[in-house]
């Protein structure tokens, strides 16, 4: 495996990732509160069903770009570079199945319609998930740059 396509794999999945949570937050989350009570439950199901193929399946392969980072790592990198990449990665995952998943599962009032104290929750907390995003495409920008992709 060449270390560079890797990395620049993993760059492209990285920051298609930064642009997503970034509208995510900016923009996805917020129009929740103009669902009706009536028909949020259903606008919930149907936006969970719609994030599996642009949402979750990049960030697999983000992860999955991480985690061979590990075995070849960008040259010219310092070697700390590829570890704390995976431990972003690791992060995010943690941080979404423990947390941001349950709570967008639980998003739902008991009568209906969104549950507003959940929702403050959810939009205050998720910034640390734009924040491990980002911060994991910057640091992808970073290892390419002393990569010295353009000298390869």
């Amino acid at each position: 495996m060449d270390a560079h396509w890797l990395l620049l794999a993993t760059l492209c999945l990285g920051l298609f990732g930064a642009g997503q949570v970034w509208l995510v937050q900016l923009s996805s989350y917020p129009l929740w509160r103009f669902v009706g009570p009536h028909e949020f439950e259903a606008y919930h199901w149907a936006w969970w069903r719609s994030i599996w193929g642009p949402v979750l399946s990049p960030a697999v392969l983000t992860f999955a770009g991480a985690a061979l980072m590990l075995r070849w790592p960008p040259p010219g990198a310092p070697a700390w570079a590829a570890p704390l990449g995976m431990a972003l990665q690791a992060l995010l995952v943690l941080g979404t199945a423990a947390w941001w998943g349950p709570l967008m599962a639980r998003i739902q009032a008991d009568g209906g319609g969104l549950d507003p104290g959940r929702y403050r929750l959810l939009m205050t907390t998720h910034w640390l998930r734009v924040a491990l995003v980002t911060g994991f495409a910057l640091l992808l920008i970073w290892m390419t740059a002393a990569s010295g992709w353009a000298a390869a």
